[in-house]
């Protein structure tokens, strides 16, 4: 028996598997890799709409929506501080503790701002039904 098999009628690939029986093979969707800010945004969803988030999950779709959230954190964050540092550069630039304490108080403010524009979003709302089951 052949290992793997095309169906002309639908166009879909069989594989062998167990018992002698062929079944569909589904390709291999995108991995689901999310980080902190990525999470973040999850929960967020789950809380707003808890339905679509459960319809969208089945489908596969977290993987489009949620994984570069976090490049888009950080990038948000490093385009601010960078920005905060030349508004408010460091006074004392030989005092290590109140460096560290500045580039800490200059991420928070940078990190609040990207929580509020990328994480805190509606992230469904540019996803139509069609184009999940399209």
């Amino acid at each position: 028996m052949e290992r793997y098999k095309f169906d002309e009628r639908n166009g879909l690939w069989y594989e062998l598997g167990e018992y002698g029986m062929y079944y569909p093979v589904t390709e291999v969707d995108e991995k689901l890799e999310v980080g902190r800010y990525g999470n973040l945004a999850m929960e967020h969803m789950k809380a707003l709409n808890p339905a679509r988030y459960k319809t969208l999950g089945i489908m596969g779709m977290f993987p489009k929506i949620f994984n570069n959230i976090d490049e888009k954190v950080y990038k948000i964050i490093d385009d601010i501080m960078e920005e905060k540092l030349k508004e408010e550069p460091i006074q004392d630039d030989w005092n290590v503790l109140e460096i560290e304490r500045h580039k800490k108080m200059l991420f928070r403010e940078a990190e609040e701002i990207a929580l509020k524009e990328i994480v805190y979003q509606d992230h469904f709302v540019n996803i139509s039904m069609e184009e999940v089951l399209g």
